[in-house]
C-alpha cells in the first residue's frame, strides 16, 4: 500500500471520528435541553397539589359563607371562556380576602416552597393584579370571578332541571405564579345555586 494510500485511510478514519464526536455532542445537548424543561415540570408537579389547597380552601371558605354577596357580585360570563384570560385580566379580581396566617383560605399572594409550605406575602399593595411588575419573583397569586348562570350554557333540557326561580352563580378560582400564562395556571370553578 502506497503512502498516500495509508494517508488518505488515516483521514478518512479522522474525519468519521469527528463527524461520530459531533452527532454525539448534538444528541447530549438535545438531552440537556430535555433535562431543563423536564425539571421545570417535575417541579410544578410537586407543587400541583399546594396550589389544589388553595382553590379547595377558597371555595370551602365560600361554601360556609353567606351565598347573598356572590349574588351581587356576579358579572356576565365574558365571551372569552374565564380560564382562557390571561392573570390580571378583567374581570378576574386578585382575592379580597385579608391574609389570616395559618388558613391557607384566606389572602391572595402566597410563597410556596417545593416542601409544599405555604407562607403568605405581606406588604403588597390589596387589588395589585396578579400579573403586576411589582409582584416579587416566584409570587403565587389567587384571582376570583364570578359570574352569572353555569359555567358554559347548557342544552335546553339539561336548564330545565334547575329549581324555578333560582339564580345559579359560577365562583371561578385560579392560582398562577408571576409571568406565568393562563394556560400554566390552575384553576377551579364552583356553581351554587341561590
Amino acid at each position: 500500500m502506497s503512502s498516500t494510500a495509508r494517508a488518505l485511510r488515516r483521514g478518512a478514519t479522522l474525519i468519521e471520528v469527528l463527524i461520530a464526536m459531533a452527532v454525539l455532542a448534538l444528541a447530549a445537548t438535545g438531552a440537556v435541553g430535555g433535562m431543563v424543561f423536564a425539571s421545570r415540570d417535575v417541579h410544578d408537579g410537586q407543587l400541583l397539589q399546594v396550589k389544589r389547597l388553595l382553590l379547595e380552601a377558597s371555595t370551602q371558605r365560600l361554601w360556609l359563607a353567606s351565598k347573598a354577596p356572590l349574588l351581587s357580585e356576579a358579572v356576565v360570563r365574558p365571551s372569552t371562556f374565564p380560564t382562557d384570560l390571561a392573570p390580571g385580566a378583567a374581570p378576574w379580581k386578585v382575592d379580597s380576602s385579608l391574609p389570616v396566617a395559618g388558613d391557607p383560605s384566606t389572602g391572595a399572594y402566597f410563597k410556596l416552597s417545593a416542601s409544599g409550605l405555604v407562607e403568605p406575602l405581606t406588604g403588597i399593595p390589596p387589588g395589585t393584579a396578579c400579573n403586576h411588575t411589582s409582584l416579587p419573583e416566584g409570587t403565587y397569586c389567587r384571582e376570583m370571578l364570578v359570574t352569572q348562570g353555569l359555567p358554559k350554557d347548557p342544552p335546553p333540557a339539561a336548564a330545565a332541571l334547575l329549581p324555578p326561580g333560582s339564580r345559579p352563580v359560577t365562583v371561578w378560582t385560579r392560582v398562577v405564579r408571576k409571568g406565568d400564562t393562563a394556560e400554566r395556571a390552575q384553576s377551579h370553578n364552583e356553581v351554587f345555586v341561590q
